[in-house]
């Protein structure tokens, strides 16, 4: 089973992918655990900074991620990628979208306070992260020509808003049923 999740940060994408993982015994891969890495070797403190004023203007940053990826999703079956541009790095994967309200993404965020995160308030949270998905997109879009949150690139779009972790997990469980019952894709 190759599964990829996407969304803007606060969506839930770390808590499901590790509910994915022990649920289907899934091997995990996660490209924002590897630029909050890379950010902190660069000396950044904050991953919105980081991507604004270094990765955008190091794209090679993005093509070795991307590319390790793609060689990831080609060399391995049972997997769930956390990544903006997995869907298009595993094109045979089954695509999931985690959308969510501007704030409760600022409120998750904000409460784990992650060590890339400097937002002092929630109204500070909102916009960095607002800029930062705004940062991601434009630089997939002038990288590889692709929209990451264009809804048609994904088999399964959940707001996560006001699930539960289980909730959607039960989702995507209920969807990866039915698609198992039409193809063995994933």
């Amino acid at each position: 089973m190759k599964l990829t999740l996407a969304g803007p940060p606060g969506s839930g994408k770390s808590t499901v992918r590790q509910l994915l993982a022990e649920e289907y015994g899934l091997k995990i891969r996660s490209t924002g655990d590897f630029m909050r890495q890379m950010a902190l070797e660069q000396g950044f403190q904050d991953i919105t900074q980081f991507l604004t004023e270094f990765v955008t203007s190091h794209p090679e940053v993005d093509r070795e991620i991307d590319e390790a990826q793609r060689k990831f999703g080609e060399a391995n079956n049972n997997f769930v990628l956390d990544a903006h541009l997995g869907f298009h790095c595993v094109p045979d994967a089954c695509k999931i979208l985690l959308t969510v309200s501007e704030e409760v993404a600022a409120e998750r965020i904000f409460s784990a306070h992650r060590a890339t995160e400097i937002a002092k308030n929630i109204e500070e949270s909102i916009l960095t992260n607002r800029q930062r998905y705004l940062t991601m997109r434009q630089n997939f879009q002038h990288l590889y020509g692709v929209d990451i949150t264009d809804p048609n690139n994904f088999d399964l779009i959940i707001d996560t808003s006001r699930l539960t972790p289980e909730g959607i997990l039960h989702q995507i469980n209920i969807h990866l049923l039915e698609q198992d019952s039409q193809c063995d894709n994933y």
